[in-house]
């Protein structure tokens, strides 16, 4: 009976204990066999996955990690004067950059930087302790402070050539061609003006690298847009004659100690700008140690009331209206004149002048009884054909419009006050466009600054300065001849003799313009605006100069003492620069045209 149940207990023994060891093999391998095919299986369909549905992103992901895409760098284009002397430029200096990820101690790396760069340690730390993988160490260092961080090979420190603006004139120029920032954005001036066209295209290329993402040096790479240079921009400015203007400004600066004075050279016939100086001034390689006052264009961006630089223009209404002539008298009261409950002073007391003793002897009530004559509508619109109220249009920023009053808000004062230059404002370029009307016939003109625009390298023209571009015409021919012999009057005889020259026929205006006080509530009776416009050669103009100096607190205030002498000698030197024939003889005062 033991044996009967022990037979009956052996399968089950089989099925629950160890398999034969030739059983348990094969097992293994089945199941081995079918999680290695499970694998496969998995890692076919991963691969089907990689290859056929997500192979662009992977393929990208590869070219990224092998290889870098990099900018080319172009130049941005040159600024040169109408002689080719080169005013902007632009030169490669080091940049330093940081990967804060592979800096170990960002602390004695912002330590060792600050004093070889002369960077903020305390800023810079900052910067190396970020998460990011870019930082600025310092940008556009010289070539000796690139050298001597390169030495202390510090991990994680990086250099990177950049382009810097060069301004080789410094000062010289730098109201007209401005500046830029940085990164090379035109920020003021030409720079500003002509921004896309100077401004350049850089390119990019492809280039392999290695795990540590360094690049491997190998004959080129593959291109992905060539650099494109910006083109180069010529200006009508002349550097040697901003030479001349700036140093005979300088002169009078020093002597009557201004606020702030200009000087202005202009070609009559083309309107073309050939210098233009403000002071105070600043240096455009350094802008940012300088006041932002100091870097404003005076002649285009403030406006004025002239004074007694507006009676020429009343004159030439009048003649052009054809209600006076250049020998109609006017009793000018003995020096004082009441109208109503104003009275009207003249400097020196004068009876009866002409029309051409009211110019060059500058009478404020002979002017006004003209302004009186010609009346509102007339008078008003005289004073727009000469660009009074709207800019001139000349390429640079900032340029203001002036202020001249709607006919319909002019009263009997507003036609005496504007006669001699009050109650009407305009910039020294309109004053300037204005009187560049009286020498070239009649013809107000566009002034001109570029001259030419050139591919850079190529030198290809692409854009010239053909001629004057005319804005209309202000007055007749006739109109502006008789105006032109008594501003030569002006020069020969009357308040602007120190602006008189041997070898030259000098034409011009005398101005001594009232500046509010600087509570703005009312007229100083300190400050005024000092100027004078000299034209020459009389006989036949080519130049005009327009000096002021607004608020000279040393010496004389009037324009014909303080202006006058820096519009002769700019006039003189200027002309025997450009090889102007002067007149045979010197013209006698007697000779003048009266």
């Amino acid at each position: 009976m033991r044996t009967s149940r022990e037979n009956r207990s052996a399968p089950v023994s089989v099925l629950t204990g160890p398999l034969p060891p030739g059983r348990a093999m094969r097992f293994r391998a089945v199941v081995g066999t079918g999680v290695l095919f499970l694998a496969m299986l998995l890692l076919g369909g991963r691969f089907a996955q990689i290859q056929l549905l997500d192979h662009e992103r992977y393929g990208d992901l590869a070219l990224q990690q092998r290889t870098i895409r990099r900018s080319l760098s172009a130049w941005r284009g040159h600024i040169y004067d109408g002689a080719g002397r080169l005013l902007a430029t632009s030169v490669k200096r080091w940049s330093v950059f940081a990967d804060p990820a592979r800096i170990e101690n960002p602390r004695a790396t912002a330590v060792l930087l600050s004093r070889t760069l002369g960077v903020d340690a305390a800023s810079l730390r900052a910067r190396l302790d970020g998460s990011s993988r870019f930082a600025w160490v310092k940008r556009q260092v010289s070539d000796a402070e690139a050298e001597e961080a390169r030495r202390l090979g510090l991990a994680g420190v990086h250099f990177r050539r950049e382009h810097h603006r060069l301004y080789p004139p410094g000062r010289l120029c730098a109201h007209v061609v401005g500046f830029t920032d940085i990164d090379g954005r035109g920020l003021s001036g030409i720079e500003l003006e002509f921004d896309r066209v100077l401004r350049s295209t850089p390119g990019r290329e492809e280039v392999r690298c290695d795990a540590a993402r360094r690049v491997i040096r190998r004959p080129g790479g593959e291109l992905l847009s060539r650099p494109a240079n910006g083109y180069d921009v010529y200006l009508t400015l002349d550097a040697y004659v901003q030479q001349i203007a700036r140093e005979e400004l300088m002169a009078q600066v020093g002597e009557h100690e201004p606020e702030s004075a200009w000087a202005l050279v202009l070609e009559t016939r083309s309107g073309a700008v050939r210098a233009l100086v403000n002071w105070p001034d600043f240096d455009p390689n350094s802008p940012a140690l300088s006041e932002p006052a100091h870097r404003r264009n005076y002649v285009l961006t403030d406006a004025y009331e002239f004074g007694s630089v507006m009676k020429p223009l009343t004159v030439a209404a009048a003649l052009q209206e054809g209600l006076v002539s250049a020998d109609t008298q006017f009793q000018c009261h003995g020096g004082a004149w009441s109208v109503g409950r104003r009275t009207i002073h003249d400097v020196h007391p004068f009876g009866t002048l002409t029309v051409s003793d009211i110019v060059a002897k500058s009478s404020n009530i002979g002017a006004a009884q003209i302004g009186l004559l010609l009346g509102a509508e007339r008078f008003h619109g005289s004073l727009r054909r000469f660009g009074f109220g709207e800019p001139t249009g000349i390429h640079l920023p900032g340029e203001v419009s002036g202020i001249i009053r709607p006919v319909a808000r002019w009263t009997r004062d507003s036609m005496m006050s504007v006669a001699f230059g009050q109650e009407i404002a305009t910039t020294p370029l309109g004053t300037a466009c204005a009187f560049a009307a009286l020498a070239n016939g009649g013809l107000l003109l566009q002034p001109q600054i570029v001259s030419k625009i050139a591919e850079s390298g190529t030198g290809r023209t692409v854009y010239e300065l053909s001629g004057p571009r005319v804005r209309r015409r202000a007055v007749s021919e006739r109109t502006a001849a008789l105006v032109m012999e008594m501003l030569e009057r002006v020069v020969q005889q009357g308040t602007g003799r120190r602006a008189r020259l041997d070898r030259y026929g000098v034409a011009g205006k005398t101005g001594t313009g009232a500046l509010l006080r600087l509570d703005r509530r009312g007229y100083s009776e300190e400050r005024c605006l000092a100027s004078f416009v000299g034209i020459a050669p009389a006989d036949s103009p080519r130049l005009l100069v327009l000096v002021s100096l607004k608020a000279p607190r040393r010496g004389s205030h009037y324009g014909g003492v303080v202006a006058a002498p820096a519009c002769r000698e700019i006039l003189r030197r200027t002309l025997l620069y450009m090889n102007v024939a002067p007149r045979k003889s010197p013209r006698t005062m007697a000779e003048a045209p009266r």
